[in-house]
């Protein structure tokens, strides 16, 4: 595999959503976006419901997902996640709608997203 490239390995516990090399790619990590590009340093983060792109040349793909961790190291990139779905790019809502069609998840995303709700308004409360 080329330097350039990263190597990536989105799985649930179910089946493996994508196996792939990639340019780029931005997963939704608990502390924000969180942008990787080849040679990025080792890290391991948790994720949280959102969107994961993975760019390559001009073209990406996009997957919502529900929870998960990421791990990366030597250009290598798994993403372990509770669930996930390929979606194109969309907003936050739509991705949780379709993870609710897919694994009929309403009450467990529901609180997820009342949690996601409180803590933006906890943040909101404190740039006024």
């Amino acid at each position: 595999m080329p330097d350039n490239k990263i190597q990536v390995s989105l799985v649930t516990p179910e089946e493996s959503i994508f196996k792939g090399e990639t340019d780029s790619l931005v997963v939704p990590a608990i502390s924000g976006a969180l942008g990787i590009l080849p040679g990025h340093m080792p890290i391991v983060a948790r994720l949280s419901i959102g969107i994961v792109k993975i760019g390559k040349g001009g073209d990406a793909r996009y997957f919502g997902i529900q929870r998960g961790y990421i791990e990366f190291l030597f250009n290598k990139v798994s993403i372990l996640t509770e669930r996930a779905v390929e979606t194109e790019y969309g907003e936050r809502d739509q991705v949780i709608q379709k993870l609710k069609e897919k694994y009929d998840i309403l009450q467990e995303v529901t609180e997820e997203t009342k949690k996601i709700a409180r803590a933006m308004a906890d943040i909101k409360s404190l740039e006024d």
